[in-house]
């Protein structure tokens, strides 16, 4: 069986694949407790296969654990993936970007993939037909929009994330929602409409923490994909594992 570690800045997403690439486990803890649950998983499940891909640096004890597995990866800019990375700065290369992409083309091979993350951050990345990954934009989340608005002025209030019905917001916080969701969701659309321009017909692939807003909301037709990231660097552990 294969284990994936997804260690962000807080939080750890840890998966399990069997050898069939479905998912059997998946849990979430935060980063402080990432060797405990790691430890857990190894206990519980027959683990041949391991990958770690990380924006935060990991603990020693995470490490050892995963470097006693007898295939492991610890992925970064060197290593091997199934698409061609375009991307002038590939050291930088977010890898959560990478592996979403990769998963992407992945379910939609030969075609051009636009990839949507909705977390932290709103991640708008494509994969051309050819199987190259173009890059893609970064702006910031739908809370960190509504939590910018709050720290960086006196008078406006932090509010829920919610999408108001109306096209004007007709008191405070529904401008601010309006503002914040809703000008995500059009910032979204434009690139899509854009990116069709361009390159003609596209698949649209979602993930991410918000990414059921959108869901819901759009009128353009998507593919849904909330275990992206981790379906990805599955793939990425496979595909190198295969080449031993």
């Amino acid at each position: 069986m294969n284990l994936i570690v997804d260690q962000g800045n807080t939080r750890v997403k840890c998966g399990v694949f069997d050898g069939d690439d479905q998912l059997v486990f998946l849990e979430r803890t935060a980063k402080r407790s990432a060797s405990v649950l790691v430890e857990s998983v190894i206990g519980r499940f027959d683990i041949t296969r391991a990958i770690l891909s990380h924006t935060s640096t990991p603990s020693k004890s995470l490490l050892a654990l995963l470097e006693a597995i007898p295939y492991f990866i610890h992925f970064d800019h060197s290593t091997a993936i199934p698409v061609i990375n375009d991307y002038e700065t590939p050291a930088t290369l977010g890898k959560d970007r990478l592996a979403g992409a990769v998963r992407a083309y992945a379910l939609f091979p030969e075609e051009n993939v636009l990839v949507i993350d909705m977390g932290t951050c709103i991640t708008m990345n494509l994969v051309h037909a050819k199987g190259r990954f173009k890059g893609g934009n970064i702006s910031p989340g739908i809370s960190m929009r509504l939590h910018a608005m709050n720290a960086f002025t006196d008078g406006l209030p932090l509010v829920p994330i919610d999408v108001p019905s109306t096209l004007y917001g007709m008191n405070t916080i529904q401008a601010l929602q309006n503002g914040a969701v809703k000008g995500a969701f059009w910032e979204i659309e434009t690139f899509i409409k854009e990116s069709e321009a361009e390159l003609g017909k596209i698949c649209v692939v979602l993930t991410g923490g918000d990414a059921i807003y959108f869901e819901n909301w759009t009128k353009y037709k998507i593919f849904a994909a909330p275990n992206l990231v981790l379906e990805g660097l599955n793939e990425i552990l496979n595909y190198n594992a295969e080449k031993v």
